[in-house]
């Protein structure tokens, strides 16, 4: 009997994991989701939202967006994410999700500093990014003109910098490879695991997962180049 409840509570898992956007690359980091309470900054219709335990919260900026989160029972809360602070307590959430939004709000760094204020030690920050020097990109994007609407792009490198100034160690990365990251598929899994950021250059996105270390860099240390 435990067995048909466990393959029944997979497969409505599966469905709600196949209507989701870039669902084939996100079911490689949705465990980190689960039973914990997240803070998704940008949390637009709760797509991601939805996999989250007790006690978690989403900020966006657009009231249809909030409307349907609201819908499926998600605690939201309306807030311009370039305004810092967060409304959110320190170490309030065991893991903050950015899904498409460090490439589209003013100062990546200070949302990245912020992000940390809101975990304990330990905690986790799960990063979603399109990316721009990607065989993909260059063939089917405009990723600066395009409606997007992206100001920033963030290469490997350049996230691993950005992560440890702010506070954070990179765990792990997932590539979402066109087409089949758009689809469950244990391909994507076996592809990770063989591959991992070989991957990058035919990707579109890529996840990273990171762990908080510490406290974030202060502003001197960032600018005092000269006294090195």
């Amino acid at each position: 009997m435990a067995r048909s409840v466990d393959s029944h509570a997979q497969q409505v898992q599966s469905a709600q994991l196949a209507q989701v956007p870039l669902c084939g690359s996100f079911a490689l980091v949705v465990d980190e989701l689960r039973d914990k309470k997240v803070c998704d900054l940008g949390c637009n219709q709760g797509h991601y939202l939805q996999f989250a335990g007790p006690g978690s919260l989403g900020l966006d900026v657009s009231e249809e967006s909030l409307s349907a989160c609201r819908a499926r029972g998600l605690t939201v809360q309306k807030h311009d994410l370039n305004q810092l602070p967060l409304p959110v307590s320190d170490a309030a959430f065991e893991v903050v999700l950015l899904s498409h939004v460090l490439e589209h709000v003013t100062a990546p760094l200070a949302m990245l500093r912020e992000c940390n204020r809101l975990l304990p030690p330990e905690g986790t920050l799960i990063i979603g990014l399109p990316i721009e020097d990607g065989l993909y990109s260059r063939l089917r994007m405009d990723y600066f003109g395009g409606r997007e609407g992206h100001l920033y792009s963030f290469s490997l490198r350049n996230l691993d910098k950005l992560l440890r100034l702010s506070g954070f160690a990179s765990q792990r990365v997932v590539c979402h490879l066109p087409r089949l990251g758009n689809q469950l598929s244990p391909w994507n899994a076996r592809l990770q695991k063989l591959l991992a950021t070989k991957l990058y250059t035919l990707s579109a996105a890529y996840w990273c997962v990171a762990r908080k270390i510490g406290q974030p860099a202060p502003d001197h240390q960032l600018s005092d180049y000269f006294s090195r």
